[in-house]
């Protein structure tokens, strides 16, 4: 016998079911749902992380993006990060550390 496992509904899912609850029948009617709740994610989102921002690296051959508010704390996390990566794939990090070099930031 097969058992379905119910989907989680996650906190933007809520979020927009409440919000879509609120509108009008017109607004409904007017609008496509799932067009704008792939709207509504990504604003979620966005509004979430209104204090950090996404800095790329480089690392070798490895690029790797973390969330942070500064750059000293985006090397770190970069760091624990290319380690973490790097033990996954069963080789060791470099001796003297990672060489990181900032490739990218950017706002949410």
């Amino acid at each position: 016998m097969l058992m379905r496992v119910q989907k989680r509904t996650t906190e933007t899912e809520t979020a927009f079911n409440d919000w879509w609850s609120a509108q009008s029948s017109d607004f409904k009617a007017l609008h496509n749902m799932d067009e704008l709740l792939r709207a509504f994610k990504a604003g979620f989102a966005a509004g979430r992380r209104k204090k950090v921002r996404r800095f790329t690296f480089t690392a070798g051959k490895m690029r790797v993006t973390v969330w942070a508010a500064n750059q000293a704390t985006a090397k770190a996390m970069a760091m624990r990060e290319a380690d973490r990566r790097a033990q996954a794939i069963g080789i060791s990090p470099p001796k003297a550390g990672w060489t990181l070099r900032i490739v990218g930031i950017a706002a949410p």
